[in-house]
C-alpha cells in the first residue's frame, strides 16, 4: 500500500475527482476547468490555487488545457505536497468516504469490493504498522517461562517542560474495534492477587491554567474560564469545550483540541490549520474568520504599550475575553526575568531565559506552554510524593507502576486496593490544596478536590468499562471498578489504617515560591483588573502607558526591581515591580529601596555583559 502505483490501481478519488501523481507536486486531484470556473467563491477558495508545473517530467499535465490540478489537503497546511494518500493521516478521510475508489460509480462491483477491502485493510493495519517495531523492541525480564515484566525505557525528564518521554507506552492509543494491535495497553495485566489502582486527573492543565487566572481575584471561579471549569457541565453545554464548539460550529471533541492548543500558547494560524484539517471543504478565509471569532471571545483583544515610550516590563495585555485574566497571568510568568512554576518554583531552561535571548526573540508560545505543562509536571510530582508518604505511613501494600502525563497507576495487593484508592484521593486533595495555597487562595472547592473516580482494575486501560475488542483481540475483557470518593468512604469507613511513626522530619513552611499578585486589594491591582475586563482598549492602553520604563537598555543591566513615581499631584503611592517583572504593587518606601537595590546590583554586575555577533558571552 506504500507503493506509488497503489492509489492508481485502486482508482482512488478525492471528493469524486480522480487522483494523479506528479513528480513535482506528488499527489493531486483533477478538476475540469469549467467546473472550477462555475464553482461558488467559497468552494473555489477551499481548494486553494491550482498548481503550476515546472518540471519536464510533468509536461503531460502542463499541456492539459481542459483541467486544473490541485494538491490533496495536507495535515500540516496549505501548499504542502502529499507523498502517500494511504498514510495514517488520511484514515479519517477513507472512513468518511472523502477518499474512495471510482470503481463503484463505474459499475465494476468486483473492483469496487477489492478497493474497499484494500483501503479497509490499510486502516485496519495502520496502528500495528507504526507500533510493531517499538513493541517488539521492549525490554522484558522473565522470572520463568510463563511470567515476565516489561521495563519501560523512560526518559524521566525528556522535554523542556520536564515531561517524561517513552516511545511505546506513553503514546499507546486506546483500543479501537477497527485497529489491529490497538489493545496493546490492555495486554498488561496485574499478577495474581494484585490490582491496578489509578486515576486520570480531571482536566488537570485546564484547571491549573484557570486557577492561575482566578488568583488575580484570590477566589476560585472568579473568572469566566474558572467558573466554567468548576461549574460548567457537558450535559447543559456550559463547559469550556461545549462553548468553544458552539463558537466554531464543530464537535465537542474537536473543540477540546482547540482549547488545549490555545492554552499551550498556539496562535490563530494554528487554529486555522486545525479547522481546515477537520473540514476539507472550508476555505482559508472562512477558517481564519472562525479562528478570529474564537480568539476574540476567549483570549480577547491585545493592546500594546505606546511604541514611542521606552520598553516596560509588561509590553502588552489581553482584555475583553473570557480567558484574558488567564493569559495575562501566564504571560507575566513566561516573560519574567526568572520564570518559575507557582507550585514548586521550578525554573525554565536557560535556553529560554531572557538573558540568553536576542532582543525581540521571545519564543512566547514555547514559554507559555512551559508554564502550563511544567506546572502539570509539578502536579504529578506532588501527587506521587504524597502517595508515597501515605503508603509508608499506613503500611499500604502498593507501589508506583507507571504515569502517563495526567494519568497515574499503582500496583496494589488485593486486600489493600481500596485503601490505596482512598490514599490516592487524599493525595489529590493535598496537591490541589498546595496549588491553591501557593496562588494565594486558602480553600479548595469540593468539586475539584477529589478525583471524579478512581479505577480499580486488573488490566491497564483508559476506562474500566472498555471491553478492548479489536480484530486481533475479539474476546471482551471483564469490567473493573470505578469508585468515587463516596463509594470509597463506604468501602473503607474513611480509615486508611493504623499510622506508623513518621520517619520524615517536618520542615518549616517557606511560603510560596513565586508571589504573582502580592496585594490584590490595592488600587493599582483594581485598575489592572478593570483594564482586562474592558472590551475596548482605552483603559488597557492607559494602564500600559503608566508602567515604569525598564531601566538599562543596550549595555545597561536590567534592574531586578523596576519602579517609577506617579505624578505628585495625584497623591498616589509609588508604583513598582518585583524582581520577576510581575504586576504592580504599591509601597511607600519602594522608591528608596529600589534605588539601593539598583546601586548594589550595578556594583555586583561589573564588568558588564557585552553583546557580540556570536552567542552572548561574559567578558
Amino acid at each position: 500500500m506504500k507503493k506509488t502505483v497503489a492509489p492508481l490501481l485502486l482508482r482512488l478519488q478525492w471528493q469524486g475527482h480522480s487522483l494523479f501523481h506528479s513528480r513535482e507536486h506528488k499527489w493531486l486531484y483533477r478538476l475540469p476547468r469549467q467546473v472550477y470556473l462555475d464553482e461558488v467563491r467559497a468552494a473555489e477558495k477551499a481548494r486553494g490555487d491550482p498548481v503550476v508545473f515546472g518540471l519536464d517530467a510533468d509536461e503531460t499535465f502542463a499541456l492539459d488545457d481542459e483541467h486544473f490540478y490541485f494538491r490533496l489537503p495536507h495535515p500540516e497546511g496549505e501548499g504542502k505536497n502529499v507523498g502517500n494518500p494511504m498514510a495514517k493521516s488520511f484514515v479519517k478521510a477513507i472512513e468518511s468516504g472523502e477518499l474512495a475508489s471510482s470503481a463503484a460509480t463505474n459499475g465494476d462491483e468486483a473492483s469496487a469490493k477489492a478497493a474497499v477491502d484494500a483501503t479497509n485493510l490499510n486502516v485496519l493495519c495502520s496502528y500495528w504498522i507504526s507500533a510493531r517495531e517499538r513493541i517488539m523492541d521492549q525490554m522484558v525480564v522473565y522470572r520463568d517461562s510463563s511470567f515476565g515484566m516489561i521495563l519501560p525505557q523512560v526518559i524521566t525528564m525528556g522535554t523542556v517542560t520536564r515531561r517524561a518521554v517513552e516511545a511505546t507506552w506513553l503514546t499507546a492509543s486506546n483500543a479501537k474495534k477497527n485497529r489491529i494491535g490497538s489493545e496493546l495497553k490492555a495486554m498488561i495485566r496485574a499478577p495474581p492477587g494484585h490490582a491496578m489502582v489509578g486515576a486520570d486527573v480531571d482536566s488537570e492543565e485546564l484547571w491549573i491554567s484557570s486557577v492561575m487566572g482566578d488568583s488575580q481575584f484570590g477566589l476560585h471561579g472568579a473568572t469566566a474560564i474558572g467558573w466554567m471549569t468548576l461549574e460548567g457541565t457537558k450535559s447543559a453545554g456550559t463547559d469550556l469545550h461545549s462553548k468553544t464548539a458552539s463558537i466554531l460550529g464543530t464537535s465537542r471533541d474537536a473543540a477540546k483540541v482547540f482549547n488545549y492548543s490555545r492554552i499551550y500558547g498556539a496562535g490563530q494560524k494554528h487554529a486555522v490549520q486545525l479547522l481546515m484539517q477537520g473540514d476539507s471543504t472550508l476555505s482559508k478565509e472562512k477558517a481564519a474568520e472562525l479562528a478570529k471569532n474564537l480568539y476574540r471571545a476567549t483570549k480577547g483583544n491585545k493592546t500594546m504599550r505606546d511604541r514611542k515610550r521606552s520598553p516596560a516590563a509588561i509590553p502588552s495585555i489581553w482584555h475583553g475575553g473570557s480567558e484574558s485574566y488567564l493569559f495575562n497571568t501566564l504571560e507575566a510568568i513566561a516573560l519574567s526575568d526568572r520564570p518559575m512554576t507557582p507550585a514548586l518554583g521550578c525554573g525554565v531552561t536557560k535556553a529560554l531565559s531572557k538573558s540568553y535571548l536576542d532582543e525581540g526573540t521571545q519564543f512566547l508560545p514555547s514559554r507559555v506552554n512551559w508554564v502550563v505543562q511544567s506546572s502539570g509536571v509539578d502536579y504529578l510530582h506532588l501527587l506521587i510524593v504524597s502517595m508515597e508518604y501515605l503508603l509508608r505511613k499506613y503500611d499500604i501494600k502498593a507501589r508506583y507502576l507507571i504515569s502517563v502525563h495526567d494519568e497515574v497507576r499503582y500496583l496494589a495487593k488485593d486486600e489493600d486496593r481500596y485503601r490505596a484508592a482512598l490514599a490516592l484521593q487524599i493525595a489529590n486533595a493535598w496537591t490541589r490544596a498546595l496549588f491553591s495555597y501557593n496562588l494565594g487562595m486558602d480553600d479548595v472547592p469540593q468539586g475539584v478536590a477529589f478525583f471524579s473516580a478512581v479505577d480499580v482494575d486488573h488490566v491497564l486501560r483508559k476506562e474500566v468499562f472498555m471491553t478492548c475488542e479489536t480484530p486481533s483481540h475479539p474476546n471482551p475483557i471483564p469490567a473493573g471498578e470505578s469508585l468515587d470518593i463516596h463509594s470509597l468512604l463506604e468501602k473503607t469507613g474513611g480509615v486508611l489504617g493504623e499510622p506508623t511513626p513518621d520517619v520524615i522530619p517536618m520542615i518549616a513552611d517557606t511560603g510560596a515560591p513565586v508571589s504573582l499578585f502580592p496585594d490584590i486589594r490595592s488600587p493599582a491591582h483594581h485598575r489592572f483588573l478593570e483594564a482586562q475586563a474592558q472590551s475596548r482598549g482605552g483603559k488597557a492602553r492607559m494602564w500600559l502607558d503608566s508602567l515604569p520604563d525598564v531601566l538599562g537598555n543596550g549595555d545597561e543591566p536590567s534592574a531586578p526591581l523596576i519602579n517609577a513615581r506617579t505624578p505628585r499631584s495625584s497623591g498616589r503611592k509609588t508604583k513598582c515591580f518585583d524582581q520577576y517583572g510581575n504586576l504592580p504593587i504599591w509601597d511607600d518606601g519602594a522608591w528608596e529601596e529600589a534605588n539601593a537595590i539598583q546601586a548594589e546590583r550595578n556594583r555586583l554586575t561589573r564588568p558588564k555583559r557585552v553583546a557580540v555577533s556570536a552567542p552572548k558571552v561574559v567578558t
